[in-house]
């Protein structure tokens, strides 16, 4: 008896804020299982074929059977359909499924070649998910379906079984089409004007909060983030043709969700053939994905809506259409600029036991599914210099690829990488041997000019069912000689392993040669594919302050700022920064200037404390800046005089003289005191440069009336100018008692 399971979506709305839907109110998407197992499956039509309370299976000595199920009704109108199914596939045998599906009208679709979808999958699932069908969207949706089941087997191998099959059925047609989304979706990117500041422009995007009218789209618990490093290219396995792909993306969200059970939608985005990007996966940048295991965490995932395998395989793909690659240019573009990513590398995801290309097909993560296609995965080095070209990125390697002219092999059988594995999806694959070397391979290296280059080789991960070796010997053949370098592969997969600084020479005969003879072991994977090289860096400038030098005072407002660079050719640009604290939170003046050392600038006014220093913008060490200078700017002369005359009593000859005076800026430094007979023209030199302020005088004359005058310098050398009259003469001497002379003498 036929069972049917079916699940209504219960509405709910989660307490989160969330921008309205501009284009319709929220509408939940519904869908319904249907699972057929066991003898359910008797009535349909068969050949060589056996129902059983296990399922379907093979008759007993049969090489080949078909059964055909009779017309089912769906639970509900749908748009899309899943299938998804549990089998028992001994060695050598092997189960095909198709689908088609009718409107209510009864007109019937071709039949759809149904393959397990590796992208819906997880390694520890026990069933295996299929490719999901789109119903044309000129007939809305479908309300009938039929499958048929193919089973084949070698002669005397065990039968394969078809124990359970399983169709998801999800109508997502409510809410709003493709294109009034991609319509909303530019004139929301229009209302935000890019500034060149903010890096390259984040193309248009259809926001989860527009596409989809489910309620469940909208939470916030579970959510985890990292910052993204990869750029993973998958596809759908879905329909190739669709006129609202806005419902597409709904139905795989839903399947994702529930059907699955991963909380989401696994991918970041998706793009649909006429390059319309939709935000998929909640949670904005960083969020982590579900869409490629441990590869997900430090990953972004962009979907390509449909199938891309080759034309003749079951089921056939396209290339992908200009406008969905356009897209995906911009996104990963946009994303590579915001978080600085080389399109050209490689590195390790926290998750991953080895090391994964920056821009890859999900194929590339483990090897274990051909996601997203052979024509999509095949231009997956189109994407990465069409990135590269749209940021005006020039990667500072030359990288030799094992497809290019400038590599040479033996004329020995080769291997071609597994599933266009490789750093430019190609890699030769040999085994190692302790014996003669029965593989070779050479890179050849030109150089447009002499000196030191660093050398690094790749072997990528590729999973071919053996170990990989640990004694790969490289020999280097540059000007000085020849240098064998070994390398662990197996240790190393899908990294840039520098094999040392070599001297090359433009025009010498300089090469990387590899064969396949190692110390370490035999008949373990030996991987030849791509090489790079770059000089070896200029060691970065430096920069050394000159004037004004460490705590120094100057006396003019116009300042020439002078510093040292060396090399300076790598120098695109200079900061200078004044400012009153070695923060430099509270700058006087900044100026930004071409390649030069120096600056003059003309200060307004004084001050104690001020710092400077130069930040260079190199070409290829970033951003350098020198050590925080201070100086002081004093341009203000102090302020002195003679203050006092005073004497112990008429009969002493001696006279107490005291002087004092200001700066408000460096301070005094010392006092130069001169005196003067009354009616002479001539003063004469008493101190210079005194710190003190006061002295006993023994007039030389004591007859005589004397005049006394004070000059005070600063620390900065600043100097007053002298007075032209005497401060205070013996004259206006004040007697001290008993009463006055404490407070004098403490002073």
């Amino acid at each position: 008896m036929l069972k049917f399971r079916l699940f209504w979506l219960l509405v709910f709305i989660l307490m989160v804020v969330n921008r309205p839907m501009p284009l319709a109110q929220a509408s939940p998407i519904f869908a319904a299982d249907v699972i057929v197992s066991g003898t359910d499956f008797a009535g349909g039509e068969m050949w060589q074929i056996e129902v059983t309370n296990e399922g379907l299976m093979l008759a007993a000595a049969a090489a080949h059977g078909s059964y055909t199920s009779p017309i089912l009704t769906a639970p509900l109108p749908f748009n899309a359909a899943v299938p998804q199914w549990v089998a028992s596939l001994p060695p050598d045998t092997h189960i095909n499924i198709r689908l088609r599906t009718a409107n209510a009208a009864g007109l019937w679709n071709d039949w759809f070649d149904i393959v397990p979808n590796d992208d819906w999958m997880r390694p520890e699932d026990l069933d295996i998910v299929g490719n999901m069908i789109a119903v044309p969207d000129a007939d809305g949706t479908h309300i009938q379906f039929q499958y048929q089941v193919g089973f084949s087997r070698l002669t005397a191998q065990a039968a394969p079984r078809l124990r359970e099959i399983r169709f998801t059925f999800i109508d997502a047609t409510a809410g709003p089409t493709s294109e009034q989304l991609a319509i909303l979706a530019r004139a929301e990117a229009e209302e935000t004007p890019h500034s060149p500041e903010n890096g390259y422009p984040k193309p248009p995007v259809v926001s989860r909060a527009n596409w989809c009218t489910d309620p469940a789209c909208n939470y916030t618990n579970g959510l985890e983030y990292h910052p993204v490093t990869h750029l993973i290219v998958h596809h759908t396995v879905s329909a190739n043709s669709s006129a609202n792909w806005a419902a597409v993306v709904r139905a795989i969200w839903h399947f994702h969700t529930f059907t699955r059970g991963w909380g989401d939608i696994g991918y970041n985005y998706l793009v649909d053939m006429n390059g319309v990007l939709y935000e998929g996966h909640n949670g904005g940048d960083d969020v982590i994905g579900t869409h490629a295991s441990g590869a997900n965490k430090g990953s972004m995932a962009l979907a390509f809506i449909g199938t891309f395998t080759l034309p003749g395989e079951n089921p056939p793909g396209i290339t992908p259409p200009p406008a969905m690659l356009d897209a995906a240019v911009e996104l990963f573009a946009w994303k590579a600029d915001q978080k600085q990513i080389d399109v050209y590398d490689s590195s390790q995801l926290p998750n991953m036991g080895w090391g994964l290309p920056h821009l890859m097909g999900h194929r590339d993560a483990y090897g274990t599914t051909a996601c997203p296609g052979e024509q999509a995965h095949d231009l997956i080095p189109w994407i990465r210099n069409t990135v590269a070209a749209q940021l005006g990125f020039t990667p500072p390697h030359t990288y030799i690829d094992n497809l290019s002219s400038a590599f040479t092999k033996s004329n020995s059988t080769w291997t071609d990488g597994p599933s266009s594995c490789g750093f430019n999806v190609h890699a030769w694959y040999a085994r190692s041997t302790t014996g003669p070397a029965t593989h070779w391979g050479r890179w050849q290296l030109a150089v447009p000019q002499a000196g030191e280059y660093e050398i690094e080789v790749y072997a990528p991960y590729c999973r071919t069912g053996f170990a990989d070796t640990r004694g790969a010997q490289y020999q280097v053949h540059h000007a000085n000689g020849m240098t064998t370098v070994v390398v662990n592969q197996e240790a190393n997969l899908g990294l840039w392993v520098s094999l040392g600084y070599f001297q090359l020479t433009p025009g010498g005969n300089q090469s990387v040669y590899l064969d396949n003879r190692t110390t370490t072991d035999s008949n373990l994977g030996l991987w030849y594919d791509a090489i790079r090289l770059r000089p070896r860096p200029a060691a970065p400038p430096t920069v050394t302050p000159q004037h004004p030098s460490a705590n120094t005072w100057l006396t003019d407002p116009t300042v020439t700022f002078q510093w040292y660079v060396a090399p300076a050719g790598q120098v695109q640009s200079t900061l200078l920064e004044v400012a009153t604290n070695p923060s430099f939170n509270s700058l006087v003046f900044s100026q930004t200037l071409g390649i030069q050392t120096s600056y003059t600038y003309t200060f307004t006014q004084d001050y104690r404390d001020l710092f400077w220093r130069v930040t260079l913008n190199t070409v290829a060490n970033g951003s350098i800046t020198s050590a925080a200078t201070h100086f002081g700017l004093d341009t203000t002369p102090p302020v002195s005089a003679v203050t006092g005359i005073y004497r112990l009593n008429e009969e002493d000859p001696d006279y107490l003289i005291f002087w004092g005076g200001t700066d408000i800026t460096s301070g005094i430094a010392g006092y130069t005191i001169e005196y003067q007979a009354e009616g002479a023209t001539d003063w004469t030199r008493w101190f210079t440069g005194t710190t003190a302020t006061s002295a006993t005088f023994l007039p030389p004359d004591p007859d005589v009336i004397y005049w006394f005058r004070a000059q005070a310098t600063d620390v900065a050398g600043n100097s007053e100018s002298p007075h032209t009259e005497g401060d205070i003469s013996t004259a206006q001497v004040v007697l001290l008692d008993k009463r006055m002379m404490l407070p004098i003498i403490q002073r």
